[in-house]
């Protein structure tokens, strides 16, 4: 029997392989899941040292001396390297927390600038090569890594690529000003905030009667989606809603508890922290991207999520919802 490192190993030895075609005499896979906390971050580290013409990083919050690093190492083989960081004074990401990064990647050849900071750019993505992307619920925060639940998608989708570029090269060169319409060409699968809000609410009300619709998220307080959830129920969705416990949004578990949706909450101090934001309907669909379920993320601040079929992003990520609703425990309505 193999040991567990020797499987891990393996594991990561396969994915590798899947993304870059080596050793199966196929074409690179289309899409790659990676699941936090138990994927690690090899398979994103690897990305960006695939990189042969361009990176192109949007992070909300950036404090990893490994990402950091194979990003210096890219500029130092004249990969054009470019990133993005948020520097709104609000959030929980900004100049205080980016500031040490910038100055790293600012001193060894990385071209970094900072995003608008009349808004959060909560946006955690990277392009590469422009014909490849990863989509991320997952900052890149070190300190977070180990309790994190949090996902990574790794497409070679032309169309998101294209999307992904087309959007940062406005975002990069309009940093003085609020973020734009995202660019979401045929095909691309991209759903863009400002703007996230509809597209989330259609998926939901896409879920068909006598399906499963699981979804989890770290922030809760649009009206319209918890509404989707609701109404979901009504013509015979099972919802399943798994969160950490924030008592900033008591009000919104109230309601969707009394609407029929089933609301499993871990507490802040449990081994894993839901700060990942997926919808998955119908086994068949799934959202995965940075923007939470509210009104400022849909609406107001910068995000990027795909929709996708792919099977492998599917069913990876409602198996993963599936268990993380079955470990957590059942909301009851407070006053």
């Amino acid at each position: 029997m193999r040991s567990s490192r020797a499987v891990a190993v393996l594991a990561g030895v396969l994915l590798v392989a899947a993304l870059c075609g080596c050793g199966t005499g196929k074409s690179k896979s289309s899409y790659a899941l990676v699941t936090e906390p138990q994927s690690g971050y090899q398979a994103i580290y690897d990305f960006i040292s695939g990189a042969k013409k361009t990176v192109d990083m949007t992070m909300y919050q950036l404090a990893d001396p490994t990402a950091q690093a194979v990003l210096k190492a890219a500029a130092k083989r004249d990969v054009k390297v470019r990133v993005l960081l948020d520097s709104d004074p609000e959030g929980g990401g900004g100049m205080k927390l980016n500031q040490a990064a910038y100055d790293d990647l600012n001193a060894n050849g990385v071209s970094v600038r900072w995003a608008w900071s009349g808004t959060l750019w909560h946006q955690k993505s990277i392009v590469r090569d422009g014909d490849a992307t990863v989509v991320m619920t997952c900052n890149l925060y070190a300190p977070f890594y180990p309790i994190v639940r949090d996902y990574a998608v790794i497409t070679h989708n032309t169309a998101t690529a294209s999307g992904m570029e087309a959007t940062f090269s406005n975002d990069w060169n309009n940093t003085n000003s609020p973020p734009t319409e995202g660019v979401a060409p045929a095909g691309s699968e991209l759903v863009w905030s400002p703007g996230a809000e509809s597209g989330l609410v259609n998926l939901i009300n896409s879920a068909r009667p006598g399906t499963i619709l699981y979804a989890e998220d770290e922030q809760m307080d649009s009206q319209p989606i918890e509404q989707a959830f609701i109404a979901a129920v009504q013509r015979g969705v099972t919802v399943n809603l798994t969160m950490t416990y924030s008592s900033s949004y008591v009000s919104g578990f109230n309601a969707l508890a009394a609407g029929g949706v089933h609301v499993n909450l871990y507490q802040p101090n449990a081994a894993i922290y839901i700060h990942s934001k997926a919808i998955s309907a119908n086994n068949d669909t799934v959202y995965i991207g940075s923007c939470n379920f509210t009104t400022e993320m849909t609406n107001q601040n910068r995000n990027v999520g795909i929709i996708t079929t792919n099977p492998e992003v599917v069913h990876g990520i409602t198996s993963t919802m599936a268990s993380d609703f079955a470990g957590a425990s059942p909301y009851t309505a407070s006053p």
